[in-house]
């Protein structure tokens, strides 16, 4: 191979290592990108959970308290239902 053929092939090698960077480049830009949305999207989600898991505890607790308490199950049966007692009098207003 003489000199001319040596040169040739090392700039076509080099042209294709510097190619092939610049793609993983932009391919590891595009790879962030999306780690970074999911990344946030999880974020998201774990708060959605939390809100959720403290939501079931609120109901929980209320629920205990209405099976246990008959102050507040009465309570309850007057603001919900409307219920009353044998000589009350009862006024509802249309909402």
């Amino acid at each position: 191979m003489d000199f001319i053929s040596k040169k040739l092939l090392s700039f076509i090698v080099i042209t294709i290592i510097a190619a092939a960077a610049v793609y993983l480049i932009f391919h590891l830009k595009n790879v962030y990108d999306e780690f970074a949305h999911w990344k946030s999207k999880e974020e998201v989600l774990e708060k959605e959970l939390n809100d959720l898991r403290q939501e079931a505890n609120s109901h929980r607790k209320f629920l205990e308290k209405l099976r246990r308490d008959p102050e507040f199950q009465d309570a309850v049966a007057r603001k919900e239902l409307g219920y009353g007692d044998k000589e009350e009098r009862l006024y509802r207003f249309s909402k």
